[in-house]
């Protein structure tokens, strides 16, 4: 096993090279950054079989157990299937999609619902959302708009070495604006990797290289709450929002909702990092050299670049002025049709950039939700066991986002989504908690798992590069996980009721 982007301490750097991504990196450099990585501890192998197992036995034991009282069959077979594909989930011993067909699989053959209606949950218009999402970021990533945009947003922060992090961050942040933090974290590390190389920063001890990596991870972090755009659990949570109340929240809503919680973080990131890495004298001239010459050999925007330009610009345009009016996944298909219209965007590029794990996923975790919902066991587990518990609803949504935060510690942001947001519908309907408010704070309380390399794509991306240690990320990232739950309820008292959302 190898882990992608480690670089050699003793290997010379040429300041004049490009920027190259990591396949440009190994058709001409091969093995230069491959390392061994160390051996996986026997606690990792052991441990999801153990899951499994009680998982599986818990499952079966629901399903054998006699009736509760205020509880259908249908509400206890779902709750079995709900606890064994959550148990699948966690311990990702199959793909998630594969999970994601099972349940759909499941809720037909041991009855919970008919064929026909888990299939037509299924096909949710988040689903077809998220496809159009992954279709107008993969003509950004293609057509080299986002990285020309990355780069000259860059040369405003090229005076310091710590106000380029700072940069870093801003554009990690505005990118997920617009596209899914996977792919704005994976456009902006080859630039980060090529600058650690060009300064020549020792790997696992810069502190400034620890600090221009997790800048890079944070930012994309944090800016994927502020729109539905920045991550694939948003389309998750509206589309199970739907479903349940037949309720949606348009662009602008979701923006104007989130942008004080973004911006908080933003400004708070900094001085976290500055707090648990000390600063380190670097010469930031090599990479300076360095970003110039690739802005420069970049020449003027082509066709291709105008055109997905002024497309995205369109669609966005469109999600916020009628965006109540119309589906969004409406909209995005559209956007995504222009696409391929006006020859942007290949039907074989259009392959690779549908995360199809991830979609059928989506589907199976919505159909779920959607029985869950049904047949009252999502209710039935609330009122047992949080019958005559009064608590206000601000309070409430603070738990939803406390426990969707330690759910994506050990799953996957979008399964965090998945196996919360019914539990807290129900929660919801207990205490008068709005329903939109707490679709935001669960799937903004799934983005906020700063702590752990593995816990989300931006931090194993970052942590990929080599440069930093498995605590680094654990003491700063759980700093940062603590201010960014401070945040949220901040906001969610004092801006959402504002806006009547709680």
């Amino acid at each position: 096993m190898t882990t992608p982007g480690r670089p050699s301490e003793a290997e010379p750097v040429d300041a004049h090279a490009e920027f190259r991504w990591p396949e440009e990196r190994r058709q001409t450099t091969p093995g230069r950054l491959d390392v061994v990585a160390p051996a996986e501890p026997a606690w990792q192998r052991w441990g999801p079989r153990v899951i499994l197992l009680a998982g599986a036995l818990t499952s079966l034991g629901i399903l054998l157990a006699p009736l509760p009282a205020g509880l259908s069959a249908e509400g206890k077979t779902a709750g079995a299937i709900f606890i064994f594909c959550t148990v699948l989930w966690v311990t990702n011993v199959v793909p998630f999609g594969v999970t994601g067909l099972l349940a759909l699989s499941l809720l037909g053959i041991l009855g919970v619902m008919k064929p026909a209606d888990a299939f037509a949950a299924f096909g949710s218009s988040a689903v077809f959302f998220l496809i159009g999402v992954f279709l107008i970021g993969g003509a950004l990533v293609d057509s080299g708009l986002s990285k020309r945009c990355a780069l000259l947003f860059l040369r405003y922060f090229e005076r310091s070495p710590y106000a380029f992090a700072n940069g870093m961050m801003l554009a990690a942040a505005f990118g997920t604006l617009w596209m899914p933090n996977q792919a704005t974290s994976a456009m902006l590390f080859p630039i980060a990797v090529e600058v650690a190389l060009a300064l020549r920063l020792r790997p696992l001890h810069s502190t400034y290289a620890k600090t221009l990596f997790l800048s890079l991870a944070w930012g994309a972090m944090i800016g994927s709450n502020a729109s539905m755009l920045g991550s694939t659990r948003a389309a998750l949570a509206l589309g199970m929002l739907h479903e349940s109340f037949g309720r949606t929240i348009t662009f602008s809503q979701w923006v104007i909702a989130s942008l004080p919680m973004v911006i908080l973080g933003v400004a708070v990131a900094p001085f976290i990092l500055r707090w648990c890495f000390p600063r380190e004298e670097v010469q930031f001239g090599s990479a300076r050299v360095l970003l110039e010459r690739t802005v420069a050999d970049m020449g003027k925007a082509d066709r291709r670049q105008w055109s997905v330009g002024v497309i995205v610009a369109l669609t966005i345009a469109a999600w916020v002025l009628i965006g109540d009016r119309v589906d969004l996944a409406i909209i995005a298909l559209l956007g995504a049709v222009l696409l391929f219209a006006f020859r942007t965007l290949s039907w074989e590029e259009a392959e690779r950039r549908i995360f199809w794990n991830i979609v059928l996923m989506y589907g199976g975790a919505i159909a779920l939700g959607v029985a869950i919902d049904r047949t009252g066991a999502a209710r039935w587990v609330v009122e047992s066991y949080m019958s005559g518990v009064s608590i206000p609803p601000l309070l409430a949504v603070g738990l939803v986002v406390v426990g969707t935060l330690l759910l994506s510690e050990f799953m996957s942001n979008a399964a965090a989504v998945a196996v919360m947001l019914p539990l807290a519908f129900s929660l919801g309907n207990q205490l008068g908690a709005s329903p939109v408010s707490l679709t935001l704070a669960t799937s903004i309380g799934a983005g906020l798992d700063f702590a752990l390399p593995f816990s989300s794509a931006p931090n194993t991306i970052v942590f990929a590069s080599g440069y930093l240690r498995m605590m680094d990320v654990v003491k700063a990232g759980g700093i940062m996980t603590i201010a960014s739950v401070l945040i949220v309820l901040l906001v969610a008292w004092l801006w959402w009721p504002v806006l009547g959302l709680v």
